[in-house]
């Protein structure tokens, strides 16, 4: 089995230094797009609830969306500027992976959620195209990889950016954030 993993762009909030808004949507940039056009049409696309493929052209594969591929809950926090976060908020929400905004998820919980996802893919021949958010295509190399949640902020995934895994008797990570446009 063979996973291609497409960063979406980041929510326009985070760009601002926003947490996004709880509805944000993500979308694809021109070079994401324009590769995408190159998948075969047999191969399964499977996207995040938080990614839109709205103006894109036509693709004729099976799309599927999968919630458990959805960027981190920030509860209440959604939609609030970094700079209002009490340092030692901020400073919790950054480095403990244990740590959740009001009614939010952590870090550690999130990283569960994909990683039980990507457990429960049945080990086939085919080929599938992933389309999230950057910290979920993060995270998902890092159980391609056997780290914890502890190394989320030690490997970065750029967005409009692709990355490679594929499985065969264990995961492997082929290809980290391969700029696309």
């Amino acid at each position: 089995m063979k996973l291609f993993c497409i960063a979406s762009s980041a929510p326009a909030d985070m760009r601002r230094g926003f947490i996004p808004a709880r509805n944000s949507l993500s979308e694809l940039e021109a070079g994401s797009a324009a590769w995408l056009q190159t998948v075969e049409p047999q191969c399964l696309m499977i996207i995040g609830p938080d990614v839109s493929l709205m103006g894109q052209p036509c693709f004729e594969q099976n799309i599927q969306v999968v919630p458990a591929l959805s960027d981190r809950d920030h509860g209440e926090w959604h939609g609030r500027n970094l700079r209002d976060l009490s340092p030692t908020a901020l400073r919790d929400w950054l480095n403990d992976p244990q740590f959740s905004p009001p009614s939010g998820e952590s870090a550690g919980a999130v990283f569960d959620r994909i990683g039980g996802w990507l457990g429960s893919l049945a080990n086939d021949a085919s080929h599938r195209v992933i389309i999230a958010r950057p910290a979920v295509i993060r995270m998902l190399l890092i159980h391609g990889l056997g780290g914890g949640v502890e190394m989320v902020g030690r490997l970065d995934v750029p967005p409009s950016s692709r990355s490679d895994m594929s499985y065969h008797m264990g995961w492997r990570v082929s290809r980290i954030g391969v700029p696309l446009g």
